[in-house]
C-alpha cells in the first residue's frame, strides 16, 4: 500500500497557491480603492474652493480686484488667478503650485446679471472642476 503523504502535500501546496493569488488580488483592490479615494478627496476640495471663490465674488458683486484682495491671488484685468500647494495652502504662482484656480468673466445674457466661470486645474493641466457663478448687478441707485 502506497503512502498518501505526497497527495496531501500536493493538496496543501495548491491551497497555499490559491491563498497567495487571492491575497495578491485583495492587495490590488485595496491599492485601487486608496487611489480612487484620494482622487475623490481632491475633487471635493477643488469644488469647495471653487464654491468659496464664487461666494466671495457674489458678495463683492463681481468686483474681481476686491475679491482677489480678500481671498488672495491676482486680478490681471482679464481673470482672477489663485494657486495652492499639494496641501491646499495658497502659494505664489512661481512657487511650483499643485493646483490653480482661474475665475474668468462670462456673458450673463442680461445687463443686470453678472456671470463668471470658476475653474480649478491641477498643475499638469487636468481639469478638476468648473463652477458657473452669477450675481445680480447693482446700478447706481441701489
Amino acid at each position: 500500500m502506497r503512502s498518501k503523504a505526497p497527495l496531501a502535500l500536493m493538496e496543501q501546496l495548491v491551497m497555499v497557491l490559491v491563498f497567495a493569488l487571492a491575497a495578491a488580488l485583495c492587495m490590488q483592490v485595496f491599492a485601487l480603492s486608496d487611489r480612487i479615494s484620494r482622487q475623490n478627496e481632491t475633487m471635493d476640495r477643488a469644488l469647495l474652493e471653487a464654491q468659496n471663490a464664487a461666494e466671495i465674488l457674489k458678495n463683492d458683486h463681481g468686483d474681481y480686484e476686491k475679491a482677489a484682495r480678500e481671498w488672495g491671488g491676482e486680478w490681471n484685468g482679464a481673470m482672477w488667478g489663485l494657486s495652492w500647494d499639494a496641501s491646499w495652502t495658497p502659494v505664489a504662482a512661481s512657487a511650483a503650485p499643485a493646483y490653480h484656480m482661474l475665475v474668468t468673466p462670462a456673458e450673463g445674457g442680461n445687463a443686470l446679471l453678472g456671470a463668471a466661470d470658476v475653474t480649478i486645474y491641477t498643475a499638469d493641466g487636468a481639469l478638476l472642476c468648473t463652477l458657473p457663478v452669477g450675481w445680480q448687478e447693482v446700478d447706481g441707485n441701489g
